[in-house]
């Protein structure tokens, strides 16, 4: 899941300072370039392998039974009232737009 970054880079006072704006919450400081743009490079890969482990998380759930324990406390009126046609119809069930005639 590797894409690009953007890489913020400022010298002041002597000191190097590293960030990319799609990474929150890390800047990388030090006295020579060369160890600001390791650390940020560090950071970006950090980044990637922690969004890697995120999207393989799984509810090792079938949907029927994801299904199950959502109406696990719903009555049986409640469940047949759930609408059947959701793919077929979901500018309705999402945007309001009228139901077609389909």
């Amino acid at each position: 899941m590797k894409s690009k970054v953007s890489i913020e880079i400022e010298k002041r006072e002597g000191k190097y300072s590293a960030y990319s704006p799609e990474i929150e919450g890390y800047i990388a400081e030090g006295n020579s370039l060369d160890s600001v743009i390791d650390a940020i490079k560090q950071a970006i890969q950090s980044h990637w392998h922690q969004q890697e482990e995120e999207s393989s998380k799984t509810t090792a759930q079938s949907l029927l039974e994801l299904f199950e324990n959502i109406t696990a406390g719903m009555t049986e009126t409640e469940i047949n009232n759930l609408p059947r046609d959701g793919a077929q119809e979901h500018d309705h069930y999402i945007y309001g737009i009228p139901k077609s005639d389909s």
